[in-house]
């Protein structure tokens, strides 16, 4: 037997990086040959001259068929005994069609002057079967019958124990193993062991149990789950090696010789960066600040740490003076270099506003919309009546009087003008389950209403729209 994980051997399933949103599939299959039982019924002959003083029938695992003389009395579990091999066949089908016992276990199929029975799910059933086939009509009548096989596990339970690496229990799995293979789905069960902006390890404990006694299979360790979704035909999971990962999907678009071909844009002095290592230990991060025509002026390096989490959220700093001079900033982490474009002119709008999300590969990923910035304020106000005894003492003459006033604060965002390979960034923020934004210095989290990226007039040059309203409305803005 075989178990596989994310279609990767038990022996190569290990130091993965899983995802929350998308299946993570667990499947034990048996080596052992599925196949069908076939039983075969060809006739021959002219049936009709049987002697009309025996009883014409076909037995077949415990149904009985019966041959008639002529053609309207061939109803139900009757047959037509005709001159001809093939009507004897398809009118044989039709009657064996009618035997539940029959049709409950086969198929029941007529070619020609045959009739073929194939078993609805492999396994043997002749063997099992003493005597499964008689008939007075054996000299118009050649059987054949091949049985079946299947694994030796069938009808097993087979169990699945979810752990924590430390061997905490967290739940079992359990489903019947049939036809060869028995696969679960981890996600859900793993989803709730997730925590945003972080890796939990976990275990899977594979047994199963046939006939009273249980055996243990094997187990699937050194795995990890963090929160994360399928967007832009991103990875389904990320095998951790000997270097660092980016946790950022930037695979669509052109290859420019960077590592994203997605176009990633800048405005800050600030860059969230978030990586997966599979050791703890540190890094190092190199700055390259370049001109127009990609040519480096200035540089300088950072560092990170890692820890027992394999998801390491960092920050890099932007020398300010460098950044104003600068076209494109490049960030190198271990091989990966990362490019950034810089919206330029810098001094094209006096405000900016960076919207940042936890992305489809759970690391931190960002966007600074220098555009227009529309702000809306909404209210609904539930009110009450009061009485009217004081209607003649008191001094303000009113009835309705405010209960609750509920304020909504809705933002839109628009971007500076961009090419076509800086649309994709937007798809995930779409779908990112915590978004948030800063306003002098707080954080706020957000929900995202809408998300809009139009073509302008001119071809491949793009204006994204970003709607939202804050999750906890802020009392200044």
């Amino acid at each position: 037997m075989n178990i596989t994980y994310n279609g990767i051997g038990q022996s190569n399933a290990t130091n993965l990086v899983t995802f929350t949103d998308i299946p993570n599939i667990l499947k034990l299959t048996d080596s052992a040959t599925n196949r069908n039982c076939i039983v075969s019924l060809s006739f021959s002959g002219n049936m009709s001259n049987f002697p009309t003083s025996n009883v014409a029938s076909i037995t077949l695992f415990g149904e009985t068929i019966t041959g008639v003389r002529t053609y309207n009395e061939a109803i139900n579990k009757n047959f037509y005994m005709s001159s001809s091999p093939i009507s004897v066949a398809a009118s044989v089908a039709k009657a064996l069609r009618n035997c539940p016992g029959v049709v409950s276990m086969f198929t029941v199929e007529h070619s020609d002057d045959e009739v073929e029975l194939r078993a609805r799910n492999s396994g043997q059933l002749l063997s099992q079967y003493s005597g499964y086939y008689s008939s007075t009509l054996n000299n118009y009548i050649n059987l054949t019958g091949y049985d079946g096989s299947s694994s030796s596990l069938n009808g097993a339970l087979v169990s699945v124990d979810v752990l924590y690496s430390g061997g905490r229990y967290v739940t079992t799995l359990e489903k019947s193993f049939y036809n060869g293979e028995c696969a679960f789905n981890l996600s859900p069960v793993l989803a709730t062991m997730a925590e945003i902006g972080h890796t939990v390890a976990y275990a899977l404990r594979v047994s199963y149990v046939k006939d009273g006694t249980y055996s243990l299979v094997g187990t699937i360790s050194n795995n990890y789950i963090a929160q994360g979704y399928m967007v832009n035909q991103g990875m389904k999971y990320i095998p951790l090696g000997a270097g660092t990962e980016i946790a950022q999907n930037m695979s669509r678009g052109k290859d420019r010789g960077v590592y994203n071909n997605s176009l990633l844009y800048l405005y800050a002095d600030t860059i969230p960066l978030s990586l997966y290592a599979s050791n703890a230990g540190s890094g190092g991060i190199t700055i390259s600040y370049k001109n127009s025509a990609y040519e480096e002026f200035a540089s300088n390096s950072t560092s990170y740490a890692v820890g027992s989490d394999r998801l390491v959220n960092t920050t890099v700093y932007l020398d300010r003076t460098n950044l104003d001079k600068a076209f494109y900033v490049d960030l190198t982490v271990g091989s990966k270099t990362i490019r950034y474009n810089v919206i330029k002119p810098v001094k094209a709008t006096e405000y900016y506003q960076r919207i940042s999300w936890r992305n489809s590969y759970g690391g931190v990923s960002f966007f600074d919309f220098t555009g227009q910035k529309t702000e809306t304020r909404s209210v609904e106000i539930e009110t009450y009546q009061k009485n009217i005894f004081d209607y003649y003492t008191d001094p303000m003459n009113e009835l309705e009087k405010v209960y609750d006033n509920k304020i909504t604060y809705n933002v839109t965002l628009k971007s500076h003008l961009f090419e076509n390979d800086g649309k994709y960034i937007f798809n995930d923020l779409m779908q990112s389950p915590e978004v948030w934004t800063e306003i002098n210095g707080e954080k706020y989290a957000i929900i995202i209403d809408s998300v809009s990226v139009d073509e302008v007039e001119r071809n491949d040059i793009y204006e994204a729209s970003v709607k939202y309203h804050y999750s906890q409305e802020p009392s200044l803005i």
